[in-house]
């Protein structure tokens, strides 16, 4: 096992004192609008696809959006500009081996109207792009999109409860709709598809006398078939979280998720999918065998190496609950809870490493005086910082549902507004890599595969586009395993060149990097 593991830029810097167009394993998009959608999709080793709103319209007064063919070194291999109406707004893109899709809904949609989105398909073989739009009923929502081959599935709920699969068939043209049939109200919570089985995967919230119950899971082929059913009770004070999916080799279906705290106060099942205010306080491995559910469960309150993934404000509650505990003044020790952000699985020898990202929300408090006849008087209010992604934490189990190793990444991130994945993790040389970019630079850590640090935290700059080129500023920087031992970073940047007459630009990115 290799105990020294770098980070190597796959740029080659410019030799010249002026600006100078380099080798390119970077490819920017100017931003010229703090709304402007962008979406990169990949291609695994055969490249990808960057799709990007640009500032230009047709005669029909609808907006061109330039479709970029990349390949693996990131050279443009051919352009498409594709008119779509205007002010719209990216929702997600999925690809297959034959298919990529990229669909986009009205930027404001007024509560009562129908729900529109319109959806760009290329035939990677064929190299072909083709558009269609939908038109779902009244008071519906997106919740998200599955691809396996040429079929598309899309999962919708209504505002108020239920919902609905769409299947588009991308080779023939046709779609159909499927009910899922759940008993209780209910809202679907995560749909994923597994293109090696060949099926997809949906998990519906159940809710009775709007109090979260249960968890519904069905099996579907790719033809739209429902193939398995399984429902999960929620336990006495917890119920389930955030979801991953898995399959055995004998196809038994198996479920990761963190644990959540049930409250006793009823809940609106309008926008339940995209609640993330709810704490974990464990997590929880389920496999539904055909001799019935499994089930085991982990409370952070037992996992003694926890603590240090909480933020410094956490640790001292914890301790200070522990010597409390100590002197008899409780009778339990407190929980140790984290806001989770949607969690990842990734096969790593024999077991399967369940990822989360915690993060939590920050405020501050401002005070003004207000003025009136009656003389001056303060008011106080809360504003919204942004989300503070502050660790990482990795839960190891095998295929019996045993832990067999936890461990925790801190990394030092900016405040953002919106939430999103903040860093990647792969298996690279039989090691597992996890990565973060921040500030133009990446950061890694690397664990063997009983879960010891093999690496500590190191950091690598990544280069610019041009020699010249220097760091401003950053937005939603982030990072995807590409393919093979590749990474893929991306983001928005400001950056400064007085080499060029424009010595400030804005820009969408995506960078090739490479574990060795």
């Amino acid at each position: 096992m290799r105990k020294i593991c770098l980070i190597a830029i796959i740029l080659v810097s410019a030799c010249c004192g002026y600006a100078q167009q380099v080798e390119t394993s970077r490819f920017e998009v100017n931003r010229w609008s703090k709304n402007q959608g962008c979406l990169f999709e990949s291609f695994g080793d055969e490249g990808g696809m960057m799709a990007y709103e640009t500032e230009k319209t047709d005669e029909e007064k609808n907006r061109l959006w330039s479709f970029v063919t990349l390949d693996t070194s990131l050279y443009e291999q051919r352009v498409d500009m594709i008119p779509l109406p205007d002010k719209l707004k990216v929702f997600d893109s999925k690809s297959s081996e034959t298919w990529a899709v990229f669909i986009f809904v009205e930027e404001k949609v007024v509560r009562s109207d129908s729900l529109v989105f319109y959806a760009v398909t290329y035939h990677r073989a064929d190299q072909e792009f083709n558009t269609f739009s939908g038109k779902l009923p009244e008071k519906t929502l997106l919740q998200s999109i599955a691809l396996i081959d040429g079929t598309l599935m899309i999962s919708v709920n209504y505002r108020t409860g239920n919902g609905f699969l769409v299947q588009y068939d991308l080779d023939r043209h046709t779609q159909r709709t499927i009910t899922p049939g759940i008993g209780n109200d209910f809202v679907m919570f995560q749909f994923t598809a597994f293109p090696e089985e060949r099926v997809f995967v949906l998990a519906a919230r159940e809710f009775v006398e709007k109090h979260y119950s249960a968890t519904t899971f069905q099996v579907y082929s790719q033809a739209g078939n429902l193939l398995q059913t399984h429902r999960f009770e929620n336990m006495d004070e917890a119920g389930l979280g955030r979801l991953c999916f898995a399959f055995d080799d004998q196809r038994q279906l198996t479920v990761f998720a963190t644990l959540e705290r049930k409250g006793n106060k009823k809940v609106s099942v309008e926008g339940m999918a995209e609640d993330f205010s709810k704490i974990a306080v464990g997590v929880i491995w389920i496999k539904f065998a055909s001799s019935g559910v499994i089930n085991k469960t982990y409370l952070f309150k037992n996992l003694p190496e926890i603590e240090g993934a909480l933020t410094p404000s956490d640790r001292i509650r914890v301790k200070e609950e522990m010597l409390k505990m100590q002197q008899g003044k409780k009778r339990e020790k407190g929980e140790i809870t984290f806001q989770f952000y949607a969690p990842r699985l990734v096969k790593y020898g024999d077991n399967q490493v369940f990822v989360a990202e915690a993060f939590q929300p920050i405020f501050h408090t401002e005070t003004r005086m207000d003025y009136s006849f009656y003389g001056s008087f303060p008011i106080t209010y809360t504003v919204f910082d942004g989300y503070d992604f502050f660790s990482e934490i990795l839960l190891a189990f095998d295929q019996d549902g045993t832990l067999q190793w936890y461990n925790s990444v801190c990394f030092e991130n900016d405040l953002t507004e919106q939430l999103f994945a903040h860093a990647s993790e792969a298996v690279c040389h039989d090691e597992l890599v996890v990565t973060s970019p921040y500030h133009n630079t990446l950061r890694y850590e690397v664990f063997d595969n009983d879960g010891s640090r093999l690496l500590n935290q190191q950091i690598a700059p990544l280069d610019f586009l041009y020699g010249t080129d220097s760091f401003e500023d950053e937005y939603d920087a982030g990072i995807d395993k590409w393919y093979g031992d590749r990474f893929l970073v991306h983001g928005c940047q400001i950056i400064q060149n007085p080499a060029l007459r424009n010595t400030m630009r804005t820009v969408f990115y995506v960078q090739k990097v490479l574990y060795e």
